[in-house]
């Protein structure tokens, strides 16, 4: 059975405000040219369910709630600089509930001073509230993590438990 305009519409419209949730999460994120970084830890964490999931592992943690999304976002902004630039998102959407797929080229300097290339997917779960559309859960499956001046070709994958200490970059 086909959808109706007014279904299809609802779609599109819900669609569009999951690109702008995901496009103020990175905003809130990204820094260092104009001022520090992650400085919106507890609005980050407002753009996820109570119950939402943070999960950036094996290289960058991962965080359950409000309280643990907060407290990792402010350990992030031991970051000097980091711009994210994500593209190609595939957006399901079914009801109050949808998915999300986006391809994500960050590119980051940790505090060690180190310059950093760190390539993925974003695969994120998302819930309709009565305040609008938030993540359940993003997960950011990385491609490549490398030191910029090896770059993908030569070190594809990098991981260490923690990624703002300078470990054998």
């Amino acid at each position: 059975m086909s959808k109706s305009i007014e279904e299809r519409v609802r779609i599109l419209e819900d669609q569009q405000e999951i690109i702008k949730l995901k496009a103020r999460y990175v905003n809130l994120n990204d820094g260092g040219w104009k001022g520090p970084t992650h400085t919106y830890p507890q609005a980050v964490a407002d753009m996820f369910v109570e119950d939402g999931i943070w999960d950036g592992r094996p290289s960058t943690g991962y965080a359950k709630g409000h309280a643990e999304i907060k407290k990792l976002f402010e350990t992030f902004g031991a970051v000097p600089f980091i711009v994210h630039y994500v593209t190609n998102p595939l957006i399901e959407v079914d009801g109050d509930t949808a998915t999300g797929n986006w391809h994500a080229l960050v590119t980051m300097t940790v505090p060690s001073e180190q310059a950093l290339w760190n390539l993925g997917l974003y695969i994120d779960e998302y819930v309709r509230t009565e305040q609008g559309w938030k993540f359940k859960s993003l997960r950011f499956e990385s491609a490549a993590n490398t030191p910029y001046e090896l770059g993908w070709g030569k070190r594809r994958l990098l991981y260490s438990d923690d990624p703002f200490k300078n470990n054998s970059f």
